[in-house]
């Protein structure tokens, strides 16, 4: 049986397995720039991404078509997840979209939507991130929607 790795993986539509591929290329050229200079981790990775904003990286050139510029501070990010978590840490939140749909969370008649609109009627201005948190304390953490999930709420009740 495959392990959660190998099913995420299957799971990437094309444009998430491009950019889990673009990180893990970013990521070599980085690991090598610094092996090959003596660099610490911290320079190799400003570096990398100056080279790669420069269009001089030392990466194919399908990559630019993946990511227009690339910071040393996300090299690091993803640099940690990658060490961290291993490749399921790179898969971004694009290849990891729940199967659920936005009317299981928020539809008519859902528990969900009744407290959300419940908090809304005291805190008419509140954001994504305060609704969110209002939400945790009512349900377990795998049922919580996403942070966008409670932005589309929002945005089509009119806050």
């Amino acid at each position: 049986m495959p392990d959660d790795s190998l099913r995420q993986l299957g799971r990437l539509e094309e444009g998430g397995f491009r950019r889990l591929a673009a990180r893990l290329a970013l990521l070599r050229a980085y690991a090598h720039h610094r092996e090959n200079e003596s660099l610490s981790g911290v320079q190799a990775q400003e570096e990398t991404a100056e080279a790669f904003d420069e269009r001089t990286a030392a990466v194919d050139d399908w990559v630019y078509d993946v990511y227009d510029s690339v910071t040393a501070r996300t090299l690091r990010r993803w640099a940690r997840q990658f060490r961290d978590d291993g490749l399921q840490g790179l898969i971004d939140r694009h290849g990891r979209r729940s199967e659920r749909s936005y009317d299981s969370y928020f539809g008519a008649g859902s528990e969900l939507r009744k407290v959300a609109l419940h908090y809304l009627a005291d805190h008419p201005d509140c954001t994504s991130t305060e609704l969110l948190d209002a939400l945790d304390e009512h349900v377990d953490e795998e049922e919580l929607p996403t942070r966008r999930t409670v932005q589309r709420f929002l945005q089509k009740v009119g806050g």
